[in-house]
Parts: C-alpha cells; sequence; structure tokens
C-alpha cells in the first residue's frame, strides 16, 4: 500500500470496489445531505476547480486542481496537520452496471507520520462509505494515531 517514490516520498494507493452503481456513489459522496450520514466530522465541499475541501471548523485542508464530476478529482493536499503540500487523485470508475471502484493515489508525503495518518484517513473514508451502503449507519471506527494508540471517532 506504500512505496517510498524516486525523490524519497511516500505514497498511499487504496483501491475498493463496492457492489453499488456509480451514480449511487457519487450521489452519496457528493450530496451534502447524504455525506452527513458517513462522513463523520463533516468536510464542507466546494466541487470545482480552484474550490476547497474544509474541516468543520473552517479550515481548508484541499484543493481541487481538477474536477471532473462522477469520474475524477486531483487535490493539491494543504492541510496544516501534514509538512507538505502532497497531490491526491480520486478515480470513481463504473467497474460494470452495479460495481463501482474507488481508486485513490496520494503521493508526494514527505513524513512517516504524515503517510501513516493519510493512509488511516483515507481508509477511514473509504471502510465508511461502504459501511453506509451494507447497513445505513456510521462507521464507529478506532483510528490509530501515529504513535499506536487509537482514538474511538464514533458518534
Amino acid at each position: 500500500m506504500a512505496y517510498i517514490a524516486y525523490n524519497n516520498t511516500y505514497c498511499v494507493l487504496l483501491r475498493r470496489t463496492l457492489k453499488i452503481p456509480l451514480d449511487r456513489v457519487i450521489r452519496a459522496v457528493e450530496s451534502e445531505a447524504e455525506r452527513v450520514l458517513w462522513l463523520d466530522p463533516p468536510l464542507m465541499f466546494e466541487f470545482r476547480e480552484g474550490g476547497h475541501i474544509y474541516t468543520a471548523e473552517g479550515t481548508p485542508i484541499a484543493e481541487f486542481i481538477e474536477y471532473i464530476r462522477g469520474q475524477r478529482w486531483m487535490l493539491r493536499w494543504i492541510s496544516p496537520l501534514n509538512h507538505s503540500q502532497s497531490k491526491v487523485s480520486v478515480e470513481f470508475i463504473r467497474a460494470s452496471r452495479i460495481t463501482t471502484r474507488i481508486a485513490i493515489r496520494h503521493w508526494q508525503i514527505t513524513t512517516e507520520k504524515d503517510y501513516r495518518e493519510l493512509q488511516a484517513g483515507w481508509l477511514w473514508f473509504l471502510d465508511s462509505l461502504e459501511r453506509y451502503f451494507t447497513s445505513g449507519k456510521y462507521l464507529e471506527y478506532d483510528y490509530p494515531d501515529v504513535f499506536g494508540t487509537t482514538s474511538n471517532l464514533s458518534r
């Protein structure tokens, strides 16, 4: 799931296939009313090139470099919690009439601490979305911090 690139940075590579049609996945991810049912703490999205993703407190954590609805996001990761501006691509792929593949690549991560936190965050994003479709409920998740302990992020 990780490697050190030629420029000595870390990369998170994740893929998940859901037995859910693409249009349904896109609606769950892009509809604010539906997103709050599975993504907590809630993030605010400005789905457009130059738009941002904000924390619930209003802190920008990413900027959209490219946005193609229902297909791809390219992001510049600008979270003040991380040490550098890394890049992210999130692709939504129609694998079949009833399945969708989500591919996430987050690269140019400069520290192992950031790599572990970002990998855990993207895994939680995918796990929580999948849990929403299978049970209709928010995923109670023990989020590992960089020191190996856990903190429960459930409602």
